[in-house]
């Protein structure tokens, strides 16, 4: 189970992934988390920051999808303001919301290794990639004080798997997850 929490790549922000890199290493298609890797919980639409991101994302020729556990309203706002095709509730890290991500709502067919999921969390996002068998990236979260009160019982169980890959895997805990730890 705890081989299924490492993430392929750790970055500090979205703003530090090495996009060129990714795409000559053959990704093409880039699902990402909305809360607390995007914007904070404390947020609800994209600065223009982030609006330079996605179009450097788009313009390197990634496709870019939206893939949120939320429910919530300010999932549609944000992603009807950011323009970007997105997947609400989709019950991360279980399979059916990223399958359909990735199936229906990409406007290409993709084969596994061309699929980076970003997001903040291990127990939801890098386990929901893993279990999909995708590429996961793991990304600091933008404001943990903002978390709401499921994410931060995740953060918990979190805590919990990050002290046995620290006891059982230190060599990829001390490469990937200490500095994750540490904030």
């Amino acid at each position: 189970m705890i081989k299924k929490l490492i993430p392929d790549y750790v970055y500090k922000t979205i703003y530090d992934i090495p996009l060129e890199q990714l795409h000559s290493d053959g990704i093409r298609l880039i699902l990402t988390d909305l809360d607390n890797t995007l914007i904070s919980y404390a947020e609800t639409l994209p600065n223009e920051k982030l609006f330079e991101w996605k179009k450097k994302v788009l313009d390197l020729g990634f496709e870019f999808i939206l893939v949120s556990n939320s429910r919530k309203e300010r999932v549609d706002k944000f992603a009807k303001a950011f323009d970007i095709p997105y997947q609400k509730f989709s019950t991360k890290p279980l399979k059916r919301g990223i399958k359909r991500a990735i199936k229906k709502i990409a406007t290409k067919k993709y084969e596994k290794n061309q699929i980076l999921l970003i997001g903040d969390q291990l127990m939801t996002d890098i386990l929901g990639a893993k279990r999909c068998k995708i590429t996961a990236g793991l990304i600091f979260p933008v404001d943990k004080s903002s978390d709401i009160k499921s994410t931060r019982l995740n953060r918990k169980m979190e805590q919990f798997f990050l002290n046995r890959i620290k006891k059982k895997m230190p060599d990829v805990y001390n490469l990937k997850l200490k500095e994750f730890d540490e904030i």
